[in-house]
């Protein structure tokens, strides 16, 4: 799942995404293809924990997207690069 809250700024808005994150545990990302590149026998990606540099099986390295809205607001993402 990914998360589009929006908040006042850039940091809250990624300090709320860490935050629900952490209460939720592992998170889908954009950009989740990690099992496409499995093979049967391997177990497949959980999601990222919103924290670390790679999604849970390693395939991908995961970070906060944050964008601004036409409103001012803030919104942040997890997203695969």
């Amino acid at each position: 799942m990914n998360f589009y809250k929006t908040h006042a700024t850039e940091q809250e808005a990624e300090a709320a995404a860490i935050a629900y994150a952490n209460e939720n545990g592992l998170i889908d990302f954009d950009g989740m293809n990690c099992n496409d590149y499995k093979e049967d026998h391997e177990v497949e990606c959980g999601g990222w924990d919103g924290e670390s540099r790679r999604c849970d099986c390693g395939n991908r390295r995961v970070y906060w997207s944050i964008q601004k809205n036409l409103d001012g607001t803030y919104a942040a993402w997890a997203t695969a690069y």
